[in-house]
């Protein structure tokens, strides 16, 4: 009593569907660009550089001509402590006169 199915009940195995090598070269690229720039924007120590000196010279020369009171000057001198202080912990922040070359500029502006 063997049961005989006809061709037509057969199984049809379909093709299992995987992604192709330019598929997988194109995440693999994708993923390792996102490494990179997380790990820039997030890890990497960045040099910052403030002309503490420059910015000391204008302000002296603005109160020399009489511009600007001294409480003016104290309260800029705390508003450029406050921008050096609100820098995300990452940032190392250096004299312009210290850093030759390669490193962002703070303007106090």
């Amino acid at each position: 009593m063997s049961e005989e199915k006809p061709q037509s009940e057969e199984k049809k195995t379909e093709p299992k569907t995987t992604p192709g090598y330019l598929e997988i070269i194109v995440i693999t690229i994708l993923i390792v660009l996102g490494a990179i720039w997380g790990y820039d924007h997030f890890f990497a120590q960045k040099v910052l550089t403030f002309d503490l000196k420059g910015y000391l010279r204008e302000q002296t020369a603005l109160i020399k001509a009489g511009e600007m009171t001294e409480e003016q000057f104290k309260s800029k001198l705390d508003r450029i402590e406050a921008i050096l202080n609100a820098e995300k912990s990452n940032h190392v922040i250096l004299l312009k006169d210290v850093v030759v070359r390669n490193g962002d500029e703070i303007s106090p502006k």
